[in-house]
């Protein structure tokens, strides 16, 4: 037995409308599209009915119902719910009211001081400003049309809806979105190094904006709002690792530390080996 269950979705980073600048991140992280999750209904070898989620992207989700359990789906196959086959238990499922499934899920690790790099190439001096076209915190870096742009962190690619924009999902599950960009040069399911070139940029440089899923935003009996936080890290340079002044020129200093911040024991070796045998 299998039934395709009807879902109400927020799912980031779709179809952006570059004449709406002002809203544009909205549109992008909150607009429907085509979904990447699926709930199916499945007989197990017991015979049981699962309630499985199908997670086809290559980030994590967050499923919130109201007033009820909640769920992480995981990227592949998540069984949130079985019923018994004998059982004559209610479906806590059958009926559901108000639910949302978002891209992310609650970061448990995150520090506001965890350094980023600049988007360009070590030892180049590049400043930014704010992207006022954005409703949401937003950095423009002042770069010229196809220059090569570098991953501030490392982390893996998000499937998208759209060619210009590039999200990519970190280690402490928060998100860097890379917008209005000419070309983008990785693909969705890719692990990406902090430092890769991953695009060119567009005719303004490139915008970046960074965020995570916040668990404040869904405190109350019903959700109903902007689900994300946006925030502005830390910057390594030549002068440390430091907050940003607009208008400011700094220069980017993207060295072994900061790339293998996010790597285990057995990463770090690897890379360490790669790079000598270059």
């Amino acid at each position: 037995m299998k039934q395709y269950i009807k879902l109400s979705i927020i799912l980031a980073l779709v179809l952006s409308i570059d004449h709406i600048h002002a809203q544009s991140l909205d549109y992008v992280i909150l607009s429907r599209t085509r979904s990447e999750v699926q709930g199916k209904w499945e007989r197990n070898n017991l015979r049981n009915l699962d309630l499985n989620y199908y997670n086809e992207d290559f980030c994590d989700y967050y499923l919130y119902r109201e007033m009820d359990e909640s769920y992480n789906l995981s990227p592949g196959k998540n069984t949130v719910y079985t019923k018994d086959f004998e059982s004559e238990v209610d479906n806590s499922f059958k009926e559901w009211g108000y639910y949302y499934i978002c891209r992310g899920k609650f970061p448990d690790k995150f520090k506001i001081t965890t350094p980023y790099a600049l988007p360009v190439k070590s030892g180049k001096k590049i400043n930014w400003e704010t992207d006022m076209r954005e409703s949401r915190k937003t950095m423009r870096f002042r770069l010229n049309g196809r220059d090569t742009i570098y991953a501030t962190r490392g982390g893996v690619v998000c499937r998208m809806h759209h060619p210009d924009h590039l999200l990519i999902y970190h280690a402490d599950d928060t998100f860097s979105i890379y917008i209005f960009m000419a070309e983008i040069l990785v693909q969705p399911g890719e692990t990406i190094l902090t430092g890769q070139p991953i695009g060119l940029a567009g005719s303004n440089g490139i915008s970046i904006s960074f965020f995570f899923l916040d668990k404040n935003k869904f405190t109350g009996e019903k959700f109903n709002g902007y689900p994300y936080s946006h925030f502005t890290p830390m910057f390594r340079t030549t002068e440390g690792d430091i907050k940003l002044k607009e208008r400011t020129y700094y220069q980017a200093l993207t060295d072994d530390e900061l790339i293998m911040q996010d790597m285990d024991k057995r990463e770090k070796k690897k890379y360490l080996k790669q790079k000598s045998t270059k």
